[in-house]
């Protein structure tokens, strides 16, 4: 069933009836892209459909461009149900947004608002996933006399959300895709009201490359107070290796060669120029993975790091009244499930031993903290090494972002979710906490898939969010920054000192050891120069 709202500034708008609480409006444009790699410009009004004055928002429109079947491979790599998902169009023209909202409300309701940024590791990814329904999460909401607004944001991804050339900024200016989100907010801000939501009670959240997005925008603070709390889950300011100018113009003339366009004598103008033009599926084929840039707008530092995060006090966030920072256990799932689907990966542990010997003076000390042995099982070395990834690149970075918020007048709650993911696949099932099992748990899509008690746990986690997104209350008994930390896992959800958190004294070893490797920029030298280097041997 459909219905027609009438919205005092965007006109008519026909969205569908998806229970008999709740109404969506599918893929509402938010923004235009002039043409390929320019910056997005915000829309005023939504486009006219011929021969009619009412907009259609009955059906999911387009995702970015990405790779054929990226919705079965992002599920098979977040070892998530695989019996319901279907590919979602196509199209350079995605900055669309998708909003749920109760049936029925009075004419002057201001519910509060939840805007959603999903996860991809910037080249692949959709609000409109299955795993990431919010029906659940929404219906929940009103049976806790919390009702809310949902939204989720799609973005332009990979070369078209990230591509550079800061010898033609013109043509192929940096971050567009980070500079989508910000039209994103800005659109919501501005028309909200006509939903019945409450353009003063915006929380954003975000999962993975989502959560770096928010991380960037928080520290950068270029929104102007486009929302006032924000959850950022698996997802800081190292998630996804950034990249500098210099790096990003040589990145920009490989990607053309790869487009078989050519390079040698010509301008980076004209070369941009080519690009704009080319087949897109080529620009599909290159598959290429966003990466922020660095010295620029959005991240307006040389290069981002667990360093920076912890000893720099953001002053630009001044307006963020509260935040809550959240890691998995087993974040690392990601490159263990990736990892284990590439046949020409072999030999784990001895490929890590060795990076270790090569950049380490102990490595044996490292070694020791995850039980890694040179004549380990290929699946028990990459077990081991994707814990030492989780530790090191995800627990470590969202500590680190804790510990500098803590220098500011935002309040910070820690979150450590170590319920293990329920679902058949390559990780034994409920062992690991795995990487976007969170998000997906959270906004319920197969909650009766679980069993009871797995249940009982995340509606008591989720009442909690609802909670902090609806009236701002601590998820956290005490929102003491690092000092505690919000724990879910079998037994519940509960406060706990940070001693007692999970992996606490692994990690502890691991965070002294870094200090003594490299003093200060331990943690960050542990992630880049022994995890990411020992990752990028697959590539």
């Amino acid at each position: 069933m459909t219905r027609v709202l009438h919205h005092p500034l965007l006109g008519a708008i026909k969205g569908k009836i998806i229970s008999d609480k709740l109404y969506r409006c599918y893929s509402l444009p938010y923004a235009s892209i002039p043409q390929r790699f320019a910056r997005s410009e915000l829309l005023k009004e939504l486009p006219q459909h011929r021969d009619s004055t009412v907009y259609d928002a009955t059906t999911i429109g387009p995702s970015s461009i990405q790779l054929p079947k990226a919705a079965q491979t992002d599920a098979e790599s977040n070892q998530l149900p695989t019996d319901d998902v279907s590919e979602q169009p196509q199209s350079e023209d995605c900055l669309r947004l998708t909003l749920t909202r109760p049936l029925d409300i009075s004419p002057n309701t201001t519910l509060p608002v939840l805007i959603f940024i999903h996860g991809g590791a910037f080249f692949l990814g959709s609000g409109e996933r299955a795993w990431l329904n919010p029906t659940t999460f929404c219906l929940h909401a009103l049976t806790h006399n919390k009702p809310l607004i949902f939204i989720s944001v799609n973005y332009r991804l990979g070369l078209l959300g990230f591509l550079h050339s800061p010898d033609a900024p013109e043509l192929m200016p940096p971050n567009n895709a980070l500079h989508d989100q910000l039209r994103a907010f800005e659109w919501i801000k501005h028309n909200i009201a006509g939903f019945g939501g409450d353009p003063d009670n915006i929380t954003a959240m975000g999962q993975s490359a989502g959560g770096e997005s928010l991380s960037l925008h928080n520290l950068s603070g270029l929104q102007d107070a486009m929302y006032k709390r924000s959850i950022t889950l698996s997802g800081t300011l190292v998630t996804m290796p950034a990249k500098t100018p210099a790096e990003y113009q040589s990145t920009f003339l490989e990607c053309a060669e790869k487009m078989e366009i050519a390079v040698k004598g010509r301008s980076s103008k004209d070369i941009a120029e080519e690009m704009l033009t080319v087949d897109i599926d080529k620009i599909r084929a290159a598959n290429f993975v966003g990466a922020p840039c660095t010295e620029s707008e959005v991240l307006p530092y040389e290069k981002p790091s667990m360093q920076l995060m912890r000893s720099h006090a953001p002053t630009q966030v001044s307006w963020l009244e509260s935040q809550v920072v959240s890691s998995c256990t087993y974040d690392g799932s990601i490159s263990y499930i990736m990892t284990q689907q590439s046949p020409e990966r072999k030999d784990h542990a001895a490929g890590f031993v060795k990076v270790a010997r090569t950049v380490l003076s102990k490595p044996d000390e490292l070694l020791d903290i995850y039980g890694i042995r040179e004549d380990d099982g290929d699946g028990e070395a990459l077990r081991k090494i994707c814990l030492f990834e989780s530790d090191i690149g995800f627990v470590s970075a969202t500590i680190s972002q804790a510990m500098g918020m803590e220098k500011t007048n935002t309040e910070t709650c820690l979150q450590i979710f170590d319920l293990g993911n329920p679902f058949e696949g390559m990780l034994t099932q409920e062992e690991y906490a795995s990487h976007t099992w969170d998000i997906v748990a959270l906004l319920g899509a197969y909650e009766d898939r679980l069993s009871e008690q797995y249940a009982k746990v995340i509606r008591d986690w989720r009442t909690r969010a609802i909670d902090y997104v609806t009236d701002g209350k601590a998820i956290c008994d005490d929102f003491r920054g690092t000092q505690t930390g919000l724990l879910v896992d079998k037994e519940g959800v509960k406060t706990r000192d940070m001693n007692g958190l999970p992996g606490a004294e692994r990690r502890a070893r691991l965070w002294r050891f870094a200090e003594a490797e490299k003093g200060e920029e331990g943690l960050d030298f542990l992630w880049e120069g022994v995890c990411r280097r020992w990752l990028d041997q697959g590539e």
